[in-house]
Formats: C-alpha cells, structure tokens, sequence
C-alpha cells in the first residue's frame, strides 16, 4: 500500500507517521545518521499554524478517536496535567470522554474531573475495561508507569498507549 504525504490542518510528517503506525508498520530508531538537518528560524514548522502542539494533538486525538478509541465513548486517562487536559479538550470535541482520571497528586485524588473521578493508580485493577491513555510527559516518569502496568499484567501498545 502507497502511502504519501497529505495535506491536513496538522503536521503533515506526524500524519504521515501515525498512519504509517495505523497500518501496522513498524517504526525503529538506525544507528546511523542518514541525513543532515538544517535547522532555521524560517522553516515551517517554526512558522506554520499547522506546526502548533495544539495541532499535533488535534492530529493525536483525531488518530485515537478512529483507532484506539473507535469503540469506545469513554477511557482512562493517566495524568491530567498540561498534557492530560490537551488530549481530554481535543477528544472531548470527538464525544470521547474519561470515566477515571488517574493521578498521584494527592490533591487530586478524591475529586471529580469533568464528571470523571479522579483515582490513584493501585485502583486501576478494580477499573472496567477501558482503552488507557497515559498523559505523562517525561522518559523517566512513562518507565515508571510501564513498570507499574506490566507489573499487573498491561503492556503498551495492547493494553494503554502513552500519548505524551
């Protein structure tokens, strides 16, 4: 199957990769340089409204809406910090919502968020089965999480998808 670029409202090369992704292919990281980058204050993605985070995740959520969430009106959604609240404003505008909020803020915990209790992470067993979404910004905090979902059996991509 030929696939090309697109012209979207979002970033052309992340549309490209996610339905690369969507498709099944498999993405890695080569050893070596295969090409050389110039970096400059006009290129479009410095420039260009479609280049925005706001676009990379209106580009996410379109994505997840279609694929991941597909079935579903409602996820789990881990971490509602700047990233959390981007991802839930840009599926909420799909009609997909958050039935649990997962956080370790101790000020969150107990609370409701757009009609979404907030939980910490040792409830998650006791959670139905939902699609997760993992909204945590950080290497060494997403290794954390990965170690804390496969230690209860859930692997990424099957099981949650960090989107981060």
């Amino acid at each position: 199957e030929l696939l090309s670029y697109r012209d979207a409202d979002w970033p052309e090369d992340y549309d490209l990769i996610l339905r690369l992704l969507e498709r099944g292919h498999r993405l890695q990281v080569l050893p070596r340089r295969l090409l050389l980058w110039r970096e400059g204050p006009n290129r479009l993605s410095r420039t260009h409204p479609s280049y925005t985070l706001e676009r990379f995740v209106a580009c996410k959520a379109a994505f997840l809406s279609t694929g991941a969430l597909a079935q579903f009106d409602q996820y789990i959604l881990w971490g509602f910090g700047g990233t959390g609240k981007a991802i839930h404003k840009a599926l909420a505008a799909r009609d997909k919502h958050p039935a649990f909020i997962v956080e370790l803020d101790p000020g969150r915990l107990g609370q409701t968020i757009h009609n979404a209790p907030v939980v910490p992470p040792e409830q998650i067993p006791s959670l139905p089965a939902l699609p997760m979404l993992v909204s945590v910004s950080g290497a060494t905090a997403r290794a954390q999480i990965r170690a804390f979902l496969a230690a209860g059996g859930r692997f990424d991509p099957q099981d949650f998808i960090c989107v981060a």
